[in-house]
């Protein structure tokens, strides 16, 4: 199964959507729910966006697979012009975007900051997990956005999000469909979460480096771990996790 995905804590969002700005106004975070409705269906979990005046790119990955969908802002709406939705043939090149229409100097740098955004996310998600250490010590790994390795179905799950609350040990995790959504509090022991429908287990890769996931239940191979975002949580998805005492923000000093 898959789980789908959603939107990033607040000083993560800065850091993921890179602008031709140092700010990021609200017309910035206008333009990206914009950008993410163009693509909430049909495509993938999103992981990052980068604006450049009319232009935009973006990375999402399906499975094991990723792609990069470009898009551009006429008569004040945002179009794909290059990137269709799980072919995995889009343009990864500066010139294959100059040919598409983009200005060679913006292509180059929307290539340069979606690349760099990568490495912005592994020390987003690091400070993240260590701002939560002292409440969840055991937990700090199973925290974050997960990718569902398993390629989707409508039916499956895209992504996993785990998430901290303030009582030691309790998560919540968020599966996302492309048609559905489902919330379950979590205890963590040892490299465990156990909810009230499933076991997730905490593991390595084949190579012996990178964190994965399964489930007891369910038909998930979680990797390719990023900050938490709620992007794609419904308003039903938020006020369970509000009532759970759950978050996708740092914690507040206390």
């Amino acid at each position: 199964m898959k789980t789908g995905f959603t939107s990033c804590f607040c000083l993560s969002l800065a850091l993921l959507f890179a602008s031709s700005s140092p700010a990021f106004t609200q017309s910035q975070q206008d333009d990206t729910s914009a950008i993410l409705n163009l693509v909430r269906r049909d495509y993938g979990p999103v992981y990052s966006v980068v604006i450049i005046d009319n232009y935009a790119t973006l990375d999402y990955r399906v499975g094991q697979n990723s792609a990069i969908v470009t898009l551009k802002r006429q008569n004040n709406r945002w179009k794909i012009i290059d990137g269709r939705p799980r072919k995995f043939d889009y343009c990864g090149e500066v010139s294959c975007l100059v040919k598409k229409g983009v200005p060679r100097q913006i292509a180059n740098q929307l290539l340069t900051r979606l690349s760099a955004s990568y490495k912005r996310q592994s020390n987003e998600l690091k400070l993240f997990q260590q701002a939560w250490s002292k409440i969840h010590s055991s937990a700090i790994s199973f925290l974050g956005y997960w990718d569902n390795g398993t390629f989707p179905t409508p039916s499956s799950i895209l992504t996993v999000s785990i998430l901290p609350s303030y009582t030691p040990n309790k998560v919540c995790v968020v599966g996302i469909t492309e048609n559905s959504q489902y919330v379950e509090i979590g205890r963590v022991f040892g490299k465990t979460i156990n909810t009230e429908n499933d076991k997730l287990s905490l593991g390595k890769d084949l190579s012996g480096v990178y964190d994965t996931i399964t489930s007891q239940k369910r038909e998930l191979d979680l990797a390719s771990i990023a900050p938490p975002n709620n992007w794609y949580f419904s308003r039903e998805t938020k006020n369970k996790l509000q009532q759970a005492g759950c978050t996708t923000s740092l914690p507040n000093k206390r």
